[in-house]
């Protein structure tokens, strides 16, 4: 079975063992009323019925300007990380039994005064065949997101993406800006850097 794997400036971070798993998120997401400026996270499970468990290999592990993400798609997987729950992630935190997730207006006034603090990034995605994007913030596009997504429907294959996009969009559950669509095959990888 294939695996993911994912590096850090060249730094091994994570390597995740497809087996037995349905989908697997990777994502580097961002915006400009956030701290960290871009933060890492992969996680993923198998949501069969009776079967569910949705597991995190990296949980928002900040990024640096300049430091490089690279994804790949490995063809063996070799020694992987073990995923952890969010119990074992928050041990402490008591469980949640809120099912509605629909933002408020109050939830969306608090949203949009939050200040800024940043003026701007720049991010850069790319694929290992070629294919590469950079996008920037304005007034229409102030967070982004860069995410693999693996399904065991195409167990050999990854989606890739790179947008941008605002509240907003959220609000009305568009896109944004799509900077980069693709795809990657095993033995490829994709890649990210925060430029600004």
């Amino acid at each position: 079975m294939p695996g993911i794997s994912i590096d850090v400036n060249d730094r091994r971070i994570a390597t995740i063992d497809l087996t037995g798993l349905q989908t697997v998120d990777v994502s580097v997401r961002g915006a400009l009323d956030c701290e960290p400026g871009a933060a890492l996270t992969a996680m993923g499970g198998n949501y069969e019925a009776g079967r569910c468990s949705h597991l995190f290999w990296i949980f928002e592990q900040a990024l640096l300007h300049g430091e490089v993400v690279r994804i790949s798609l490995d063809e063996q997987c070799g020694i992987a990380d073990k995923g952890k729950t969010i119990k074992e992630l928050f041990p402490d935190a008591e469980p949640s039994a809120k099912t509605d997730f629909t933002i408020s207006d109050e939830m969306a006034a608090e949203i949009r005064a939050r200040p800024r603090l940043r003026e701007s990034f720049i991010v850069q995605g790319g694929t290992s065949s070629g294919q590469a994007a950079q996008a920037a913030s304005d007034d229409r596009n102030t967070d982004f997101v860069f995410g693999l997504l693996w399904s065991s429907f195409q167990p050999d294959q990854v989606r890739v993406r790179l947008s941008t996009y605002c509240f907003d969009d959220v609000l009305a559950r568009t896109g944004g800006t799509q900077h980069l669509k693709t795809m990657i095959d095993l033995g490829e990888s994709a890649s990210f850097s925060l430029v600004q």
